[in-house]
């Protein structure tokens, strides 16, 4: 072992982590097999949101640097449009308004006897397994292939004029039915608790607002229908581009025979912020489902199962026992992994440097205040949930050698901002010492 091991040691038993928490280190040498460091390697934790490193680079093989993901308008001989869904986690309303602009241009609008929607690139069940309630809505949109302006609504909390009632103001094209049960602060009170909920359980659209405000508030909430959500601003989009058409939107399966006539899409490196930048769930979900689809060669709807089929035929080589993926996000509290499987996966992912340069470096998405010193010479994607931190990326050090490395941290009863700081520590003698 290299002789910054000894400093890793230490670290570790000056911060207690290693009798208070579990403590997974796996360090690798990225041009080689040479291991540099490793603790509790193959002990099976849960990676949180490094997760999404892992599953977001089996659908970067899956689909391709080249991808995009696409909305389609098709025509058949009978004048009937086909929308198809490419489940893009980036379309807007501003793209569907372009789309069918688009579309007016080449074709005599005029004549269309039908549209239809085609749904079929991936499931709609809305939550995976293993997530808690508190993972759901309100707190995380449903996923599905329908998804327009990130499938977000902005509700505005507002005291009204005289300050003898709270209004709530809906400008969206999405209008939730609402029972307003929010009561004024007292004048000399800054209390500010908002709760939401369906008034009669998860089915339900009706949609309760509860608590005590003292002042103004815009909330981003997540659409709790989204196929509803995604048909009320494609008509807006029709409408606005003075298109007549009266009927009912419906599903259907796009036939073979027709022609694809406009297309607007966002490519994975545009999409890949979301995921490895930003964190999101959604994004990951969405993103390890259309490559899924791809990898079952569209047969049906892609669902979760047949993305962790494709997870496991990439990775097949580095699975030991217990490894199991439930998620594309690192949500779930069923996902085991260990630090040897993360870092030899992200070693395996960085042999492709435009992947590499895809992860958030220091001063970006969740790294935004942390390793700032290491600002040019690190890629990583961090992983939080109660008790648990995980970071897994790719580091130039001082002595300008590559390394990969993967940290794990379970059951710590310390703040989190007391572990972030340990692994940072541990980073930081990696970099100084190797």
């Amino acid at each position: 072992m290299p002789i910054f091991a000894n400093e890793i040691q230490k670290h570790i038993k000056q911060s207690g982590f290693g009798t208070s928490s579990t403590v997974g280190i796996y360090i690798i040498k990225k041009n080689s097999d040479k291991v540099l460091y490793k603790r509790n390697e193959q002990k099976l934790l849960n990676p949180a949101s490094t997760m999404k490193v892992l599953t977001f680079g089996a659908s970067y093989l899956e689909l391709g640097k080249d991808y995009r993901f696409e909305t389609a308008v098709y025509k058949d001989s009978k004048n009937h449009l086909y929308l198809k869904l490419g489940a893009d986690p980036l379309l807007s309303q501003n793209d569907l308004n372009n789309l069918f602009k688009e579309l007016k241009s080449k074709i005599d609008t005029s004549k269309i006897q039908g549209i239809y929607i085609d749904d079929t690139i991936i499931d709609k069940v809305p939550y995976p397994d293993g997530w808690m309630s508190g993972d759901m809505w309100p707190n995380s949109r449903p996923h599905s292939p329908y998804i327009i302006d990130k499938n977000y609504i902005d509700i505005t909390i507002n005291r009204s004029s005289l300050a003898t009632k709270v209004d709530i103001i809906q400008n969206d094209d999405y209008k939730l039915p609402v029972i307003n049960e929010l009561e004024l602060a007292p004048a000399d009170s800054n209390v500010q608790e908002i709760k939401i909920k369906k008034m009669y359980g998860e089915n339900s659209s009706i949609i309760n607002f509860q608590g005590t405000i003292s002042k103004d508030e815009t909330i981003k909430l997540p659409v709790p229908d989204p196929e509803l959500n995604f048909n009320i601003k494609l008509l807006k989009a029709i409408s606005k581009n003075e298109i007549s058409y009266d009927k009912k939107i419906k599903r259907k399966k796009l036939p073979k025979d027709a022609e694809k006539i406009v297309t607007i899409s966002h490519s994975i490196e545009d999409v890949s912020k979301e995921v490895l930048i930003q964190s999101d769930n959604f994004t990951s979900e969405t993103v390890f489902k259309v490559a899924a689809a791809k990898y079952i060669n569209y047969k049906h709807p892609a669902t979760l199962d047949d993305a962790i089929d494709m997870f496991k035929e990439k990775f097949e080589k580095f699975y030991t026992d217990g490894i199991t993926i439930k998620d594309g996000s690192g949500v779930s509290r069923y996902n085991l992994v260990n630090a040897e499987f993360c870092a030899k996966v992200l070693k395996e992912l960085c042999k492709d440097e435009n992947f590499k340069n895809l992860m958030a470096t220091p001063k970006k998405g969740t790294l935004k205040n942390r390793l700032l010193f290491l600002e040019n010479n690190l890629r990583a994607k961090t992983g939080t949930l109660s008790q648990i931190s995980c970071i897994t990326g790719t580091m130039k050090t001082k002595k300008k050698r590559d390394v990969v490395f993967s940290i794990m941290i379970q059951n710590s009863p310390k703040r989190m901002a007391i572990i972030k700081n340990f692994e940072n520590g541990l980073i930081g003698i990696i970099y100084k010492n190797y």
